[in-house]
Protein backbone atom coordinates (compact mmCIF):
# COMPACT_ATOMS: atom_id res chain seq x y z
CA UNK A 1 0.00 0.00 0.00
CA UNK A 2 2.99 2.44 0.80
CA UNK A 3 4.54 1.99 -2.83
CA UNK A 4 1.00 2.37 -4.01
CA UNK A 5 1.44 6.08 -2.48
CA UNK A 6 4.90 6.47 -3.39
CA UNK A 7 4.59 5.80 -6.85
CA UNK A 8 1.11 8.22 -7.11
CA UNK A 9 3.62 11.19 -5.45
CA UNK A 10 6.26 10.11 -8.16
CA UNK A 11 3.71 10.35 -10.61
CA UNK A 12 1.90 13.58 -9.82
CA UNK A 13 5.06 14.93 -9.47
CA UNK A 14 6.68 14.06 -12.47
CA UNK A 15 2.91 15.12 -14.16
CA UNK A 16 3.74 18.64 -12.46
CA UNK A 17 7.07 18.99 -13.37
CA UNK A 18 6.34 17.97 -17.28
CA UNK A 19 3.55 20.48 -18.13
CA UNK A 20 5.36 23.46 -16.34
CA UNK A 21 8.37 22.55 -18.79
CA UNK A 22 5.55 22.29 -21.64
CA UNK A 23 4.16 25.82 -21.05
CA UNK A 24 7.79 27.42 -20.61
CA UNK A 25 8.81 26.07 -24.00
CA UNK A 26 8.42 28.06 -27.04
CA UNK A 27 6.26 26.76 -29.63
CA UNK A 28 9.11 27.57 -32.11
CA UNK A 29 12.26 25.30 -30.03
CA UNK A 30 13.32 22.24 -31.02
CA UNK A 31 15.37 19.71 -30.11
CA UNK A 32 19.10 20.02 -31.39
CA UNK A 33 20.87 16.63 -32.72
CA UNK A 34 24.79 17.52 -33.93
CA UNK A 35 25.88 14.46 -36.11
CA UNK A 36 29.03 15.69 -36.25
CA UNK A 37 32.43 16.40 -33.80
CA UNK A 38 32.65 20.04 -32.83
CA UNK A 39 36.50 19.33 -32.50
CA UNK A 40 37.22 17.26 -36.21
CA UNK A 41 34.18 17.76 -37.84
CA UNK A 42 33.56 14.15 -38.45
CA UNK A 43 30.37 12.72 -38.52
CA UNK A 44 29.57 10.81 -35.31
CA UNK A 45 25.67 10.34 -35.70
CA UNK A 46 25.65 11.93 -31.92
CA UNK A 47 27.95 9.64 -30.14
CA UNK A 48 31.59 10.44 -29.23
CA UNK A 49 33.84 10.61 -31.48
CA UNK A 50 36.63 7.88 -31.68
CA UNK A 51 39.39 9.87 -33.17
CA UNK A 52 39.31 12.48 -30.42
CA UNK A 53 38.73 10.43 -27.58
CA UNK A 54 41.61 8.91 -28.57
CA UNK A 55 43.32 12.10 -28.56
CA UNK A 56 42.50 12.96 -25.02
CA UNK A 57 43.74 9.55 -23.78
CA UNK A 58 47.24 10.34 -24.91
Amino acid sequence: MVLLWIGIALGISLFIALSIKYTKTSKFDYIKVNLHCESCGDKTNGFKCPKCEILKKH
